[in-house]
């Protein structure tokens, strides 16, 4: 398999995913600025869920970082055999959730403080989203041509897809939640 051709072909997938990511990144930061006791909720379920693995050690925090976005991600790809639309979903409220963050983060912390928690995972693995999406979503548009007599196969482009991600993003999802779980706390640690 060219992995590099693979990508290429992804092009269009990455550049409209990215849009659908930024989109909703800024429609949380909106939502969050102008109704923030709507979101109120939201913010109090993260917090539950940071808290819950803040007495965890860094190898159980890597751990749990690295199964939940290999095993989400590889699903999402999965399941964009549905007309894409699942990846579209997910893309969507994974920005709108980190809009959110970022607001709430600015407001009770500071904007340093969001971005040396954010940036030196996200760095990576935000992209790996964006293309995990886009390959969900061109397995969508192969389906639904192939339902209209297309002649591109399902089958093998599935397989491709869990190749490139098995070889390609899973090692930088590693790299990502490595940094997330030993490096991230030392940043945010730092005095701003």
């Amino acid at each position: 398999m060219n992995y590099k051709r693979y990508i290429q072909g992804l092009e269009n997938y990455i550049v409209f995913s990215s849009y659908v990511f930024l989109m909703a990144v800024f429609v949380g930061y909106y939502v969050a600025q102008n109704y923030p006791h709507e979101i109120y909720l939201l913010i109090e379920e993260l917090k539950t869920f940071f808290s819950s693995i803040k007495n965890s050690t860094s190898f159980e925090i890597f751990t749990f970082i690295l199964w939940n976005n290999v095993s989400k991600l590889l699903l999402l790809i999965l399941l964009g055999i549905f007309a894409g639309l699942l990846p579209i979903f997910s893309l969507f409220s994974n920005g709108l959730i980190l809009g959110v963050f970022a607001y709430f983060v600015s407001k009770e912390q500071s904007w340093q403080f969001f971005f040396l928690g954010i940036l030196p995972h996200g760095i990576i693995e935000i992209p790996v989203l964006i293309i995990s999406s886009a390959i969900g979503v061109r397995i969508g548009k192969v389906a639904i041509l192939r339902i209209f007599g297309g002649q591109e196969k399902i089958s093998s482009e599935i397989l491709n897809a869990i190749k490139f991600f098995i070889v390609i993003l899973v090692p930088l999802l590693l790299i990502a939640a490595f940094i997330e779980a030993y490096l991230t706390p030392i940043f945010i640690s730092l005095p701003i």
